[in-house]
């Protein structure tokens, strides 16, 4: 469920940087958490929702750029970008895959909170749904049927394989599962060579999903580690 007051995720590696614009923000009545890294969001934003999210470019791991793409993608967030990179084809690029705003550092915290403020006013109707939506229910995965619900009630089946990717991914929503587990428990091996098998699988769980139900899978390939499922679940074994 979304939150009734704006809720603000900072993804910002720089500790200092992050710690002074949660500080400035939760004084302005923000509810404020954040994380050094994209990886970090995942796992947090499956029991803290946020209605925006401020995105630095330069993060380890997956980069900002990444994260801002699949934010936009979900079509439920307000994207700000503060980020040290000034040139024009970084700024083009993000405002191109969906931030709403670009700011570049130093940047003064009074026109950040502006920003948001520009930013919160787009979404508000959309806001205003989601507040009045107590009890949005999760991703539900029928084990027995190999069918996913999503949380507005439209369903898709899916191949025997398809659902146990999906049931080892949800079983522990918003942690990173290594390549190397998710080969050895779908497949019997550790060959990493074989886990674009296991991508290319979910490339067409992906398009599948999107055809027929209209959103997107809420799973994330992170860079160099493994997959991840960030909803919220529900698990049927009949």
């Amino acid at each position: 469920m979304m939150p009734r007051t704006p809720a603000i995720a900072i993804v910002e590696d720089d500790e200092d940087l992050r710690f002074n614009v949660e500080l400035y923000l939760r004084n302005l009545g923000y509810q404020i958490w954040g994380v050094g890294s994209a990886e970090a969001f995942y796992r947090q934003l499956v029991t803290q929702p946020v209605n925006l999210v401020i995105v630095d470019i330069g993060l380890p791991g997956e980069d900002g750029f990444q994260l801002t793409e699949y934010l936009a993608s979900a079509r439920r967030y307000g994207l700000v970008i503060v980020t040290g990179r000034t040139a024009v084809e970084d700024r083009v690029r993000g405002l191109t895959l969906g931030a709403d705003i670009y700011l570049t550092k130093p940047v003064e915290l009074a026109e950040l909170e502006a920003s948001i403020r520009a930013v919160l006013r787009r979404l508000k109707p959309e806001l205003e749904v989601r507040r009045n939506d107590r009890s949005l229910p999760p991703w539900s995965l029928n084990l027995q049927g190999c069918q996913l619900r999503s949380p507005s009630g439209s369903s898709v089946e899916l191949t025997a394989r398809e659902t146990e990717l999906l049931a080892y991914l949800m079983q522990r929503p918003g942690e990173v599962i290594d390549k190397s587990e998710l080969l050895l428990e779908l497949t019997g091996s550790i060959n990493l060579e074989d886990f674009h098998r296991i991508e290319s699988m979910l490339y067409r769980m992906r398009k599948k999903v999107e055809k027929c139900l209209g959103c997107s899978l809420p799973v994330r390939s992170v860079f160099g580690r493994g997959l991840s499922f960030i909803g919220t679940v529900s698990i049927q074994t009949h």
